[in-house]
């Protein structure tokens, strides 16, 4: 699920990360990675569920990563 934040400037799209298996042939299961952020889409294709969650964790951790403030000094 997605949320949109209306603000009176402009719509913000919450980070999102979706994981979808494929059925390309009998017997064979790839995942697709869909990467939402409020300026792009992405997808990628990965042959093991675990190979997904990676890919899902490294941009978890860059969205959280970009959204920390920085240590006051």
């Amino acid at each position: 699920m997605n949320t949109t934040i209306t603000t009176p400037e402009q719509n913000l799209a919450a980070p999102s990360v979706t994981i979808a298996p494929r059925n390309p042939a009998k017997g064979v299961i790839l995942y697709v990675v869909t990467l939402t952020d409020q300026k792009t889409v992405r997808t990628y294709p990965c042959r093991s569920l675990e190979t997904a969650e990676q890919l899902a964790h490294r941009f978890i951790r860059g969205i959280i990563k970009s959204a920390a403030p920085a240590p006051a000094q």
